[in-house]
C-alpha cells in the first residue's frame, strides 16, 4: 500500500517507533520476560501493531481508532478486556511527536476507510491487511450491516426507529448512524458506489485530486484509448488545458506522477503496442458518469434515423462502458432500431459483449430470429444465453428448438433450456423434461433443473 511509503516515515523514525512500543509492552506494562513470550512480543505483536499505527497515523485522536486497537490487543494478542483500553492509549501516543499528520477526529472516518475497500471489491482479510484493522471487527461491522438492512427491508423506516430496537441500539448512535446513512446512500443516491471507488483510488495513492477531476481524467483517456504513449497523454492534456474551456486545467502539473500512480494499481494499462487505454476497473467506475451524454447522443441519432452514427456511438465505448450502454439500448431504443443496433455489435467487440447483445435481445421482440439462431452457435456460453433469452421473449414457436437444446453436449445449455422451457409453459416438452430428469448419466445440476422444470408445467 503506497500510503505506508510517506516521506515522513523514514528508516529512523520507524525504528524510533518499534523501540517505543516496545518499551511500552515490557517495561512500562512490566511485559513478560520468559524468551518465548519476548519472542512473541518482539517479532509478532510489536510488528503487528507498528503497522497498523503507520498506516492510521492520522487516526491519533480519533475515538473509533482508539477503539480498534483495543479491539486488536483483546481479540488478537488475547489481552484482558480491562487493559486492553488503557494500554491503547499509550500505544497511540508513542506515535507523537514522530509525524505530522493533519488529524482526522471524526469517528466515522475509520468506517468511511473499511466501506470504500468493501464496495471497491475487497475481502475482508484483504480490508484487514490494508488498514491493519483485525479481522474480527470487520467481521462484526459487517454483520452489523447486514442485520440493519434485513430490519430496515422494504419497511421504510426511520433512522430513530432503528435506533428504538434492543439489538440495533447496542450499536451505539454514532455507528448505526453511519450504517444507516450508507445503506440510503447505496440504495438511493446515483454513483454513490462509483464515487467511493474513486475516493479509494485517490486516498490510497494520496493524489491531489477531487472525484470529479479523476473522472476527467478519466473520460479524456476513453475517448482516446490506444492512441496516445503517456508522454503524448501528458502533453495532450497540457495542451487542453491551455484552451478556453480549461478542461484538465488544476491536475495538469502533477499529472505525470498521477499518471504513474494509475498504472502501478492497474486503473491505466499500456496496451500491446505501448498505448494507453482504462483498466476493466476503471472503466467500470467511469461508465455511471458518461452513460448520460453518451446514451444523450445516441437519442440525438436515433431522433434523425441516423444509424451509422449511432453504431459508430457504440463501437467507440471501452467495452465496460458499452456493456452498460447495452442495456440502455435494448430497453430505450425499442423495436427495430434497437434490434439494428444490438446485432450490429454481435462478434465486432468481445466475447463479453456478444454476451450481453444476447441478453439484451430477449427483451428485443424483433430480435426473435437472431436469438434462434444463436442457439447453434460454436460458444456453450452463448448458446445457454440464447436459451435464456427465448425464454424471456415469451414466444412458444421455440418451444422445438429448445427441446433440441436438451440434448445439448453441455449441462449448462441444457440447464438454460430447461429453465426456458418451464417458463414458456408449453406441455410438449413435457415428456422430454422427465426423460432427461431421470437420466442418471446426467450432472445433478441438470437432472434437478430438468425435473424442477417439469412439475412446472405439469401444474399449468
Amino acid at each position: 500500500m503506497l500510503e505506508l511509503n510517506r516521506p515522513e516515515w523514514t528508516d529512523e523514525k520507524t525504528g524510533e517507533l518499534e523501540r517505543r512500543l516496545a518499551r511500552i509492552f515490557l517495561e512500562e506494562w512490566g511485559g513478560p520476560r520468559s524468551p518465548l513470550a519476548l519472542q512473541y512480543v518482539h517479532e509478532t505483536i510489536v510488528p503487528d501493531l507498528l503497522y497498523c499505527l503507520r498506516l492510521n497515523a492520522d487516526l491519533l485522536q480519533n475515538q473509533t481508532f482508539a477503539e480498534i486497537v483495543a479491539w486488536k490487543l483483546r481479540t488478537q494478542f488475547a489481552y484482558p478486556a480491562a487493559a486492553a483500553e488503557p494500554l491503547a492509549r499509550d500505544l497511540i501516543r508513542a506515535v507523537e511527536g514522530l509525524v505530522d499528520r493533519v488529524q482526522v477526529s471524526d469517528v466515522r472516518e475509520p468506517w468511511r476507510r473499511i466501506f470504500r475497500l468493501w464496495v471497491s471489491g475487497e475481502s475482508l482479510p484483504d480490508i484487514a491487511e490494508r488498514t491493519g484493522y483485525p479481522l474480527d471487527y470487520l467481521d462484526l461491522l459487517l454483520l452489523r450491516l447486514r442485520k440493519l438492512q434485513k430490519f430496515v427491508a422494504g419497511r421504510g423506516l426511520g433512522l430513530l426507529e432503528c435506533l428504538e430496537n434492543e439489538e440495533l441500539g447496542e450499536y451505539g448512535f454514532a455507528q448505526l448512524s453511519f450504517l444507516y446513512q450508507f445503506l440510503s446512500a447505496l440504495s438511493g443516491e446515483p454513483l454513490f458506489q462509483e464515487r467511493l471507488i474513486m475516493e479509494q483510488v485517490i486516498q490510497e495513492l494520496n493524489l491531489p485530486l477531487q472525484v470529479s477531476d479523476l473522472v476527467t481524467l478519466l473520460e479524456i483517456l476513453h475517448e482516446h484509448e490506444s492512441e496516445w504513449t503517456e508522454s503524448a497523454f501528458i502533453a495532450a492534456l497540457g495542451e487542453m488545458a491551455r484552451r478556453p474551456d480549461g478542461r484538465g486545467d488544476g491536475i495538469v502539473h502533477f499529472f505525470p506522477d498521477i499518471l504513474h500512480g494509475l498504472i502501478s494499481v492497474y486503473w491505466i494499462q499500456r496496451n500491446k503496442s505501448g498505448k494507453l487505454c482504462l483498466s476493466e476497473k476503471s472503466a467500470k467506475a467511469l461508465a455511471g458518469f458518461i452513460l448520460p451524454r453518451v446514451t444523450e447522443r445516441l437519442r440525438e441519432s436515433l431522433k434523425y434515423r441516423d444509424m451509422e452514427q449511432a453504431q459508430r456511438i457504440l463501437l467507440a465505448q471501452n467495452p465496460e462502458v458499452l456493456a452498460q450502454i447495452v442495456d440502455w439500448v435494448a430497453r430505450e431504443a425499442g423495436g427495430e432500431e434497437a434490434f439494428q443496433l444490438l446485432t450490429g455489435l454481435y462478434k465486432r467487440v468481445s466475447r463479453r459483449i456478444d454476451l450481453c447483445v444476447i441478453e439484451a435481445c430477449g427483451r428485443v421482440p424483433a430480435a426473435w430470429e437472431f436469438v434462434l439462431g444463436a442457439t447453434a452457435e460454436q460458444d456453450s456460453l452463448i448458446r445457454a444465453g440464447a436459451c435464456e433469452a427465448l425464454g424471456n421473449l415469451g414466444r412458444k414457436d421455440a418451444v422445438p428448438r429448445l427441446i433440441e437444446c436438451l440434448e445439448d453436449e453441455v449441462p449448462g445449455v441444457k440447464k438454460a433450456a430447461a429453465q426456458a422451457l418451464a417458463g414458456l409453459g408449453d406441455r410438449r416438452a413435457l415428456v422430454h423434461l422427465e426423460r432427461l430428469a431421470a437420466d442418471y448419466s446426467e450432472p445433478t445440476v441438470v437432472r434437478e433443473k430438468a425435473k424442477e422444470a417439469a412439475f412446472a408445467l405439469s401444474v399449468t
